[in-house]
């Protein structure tokens, strides 16, 4: 099941969200988001329309396969302040869901690379790029593959897949 019907409870708590000063650039295709310190603006973050989506429609069809009532973002809602306000609620909705069960939301893992963490691979880009790596899974309730440059580092920046190829160069880590 792709979509589910939105009970009238998340309709009301969906247009009850408060999206806390966060503004849509339409030209660069982002929502802005700021952040405070001490009650004031100190900076702001960006989150895509096409990212968002992706997200949030990823943890929506994972609570749908898991038997729990979530909403999906439609392409038309793409850009929205709904959109955003719906992406906040199945956030908060997946985390809660994850402190019950302690299931995770496989969405932002790169399925090229399911299987092989902890192994050195060699991804070609679509580009003809090729890059090596370990293959290691952040943590939290939604994690994401990493690229972990070393043997020894204890730490990396999220994967950019989709790849060309993947190869396992290396499988001790």
């Amino acid at each position: 099941m792709t979509t589910a019907t939105m009970t009238a409870e998340t309709e009301a708590a969906i247009a009850n969200i408060n999206i806390g000063g966060v503004t849509i650039n339409e030209e660069q295709q982002l929502y802005v988001i700021p952040s405070y310190n001490k009650g004031k603006v100190s900076g702001y973050s960006c989150l895509g329309f096409d990212y968002l989506l992706q997200q949030a429609n990823a943890v929506a069809d994972w609570l749908i396969s898991e038997g729990q009532q979530a909403t999906r973002i439609p392409a038309e809602g793409r850009g929205t302040p709904r959109a955003y306000g719906t992406y906040l609620a199945l956030m908060s909705q997946g985390s809660a869901y994850n402190q019950r069960t302690g299931k995770r939301c496989n969405g932002e893992l790169e399925p090229q690379l399911i299987g092989l963490e902890n192994k050195r691979v060699e991804v070609t880009y679509n580009d003809g790029r090729t890059e090596r790596f370990w293959v290691g899974k952040s943590c939290g309730w939604m994690p994401c593959h990493l690229e972990i440059k070393r043997r020894d580092s204890t730490g990396g920046g999220a994967v950019c897949g989709p790849y060309k190829s993947v190869r396992v160069v290396d499988s001790r880590r």
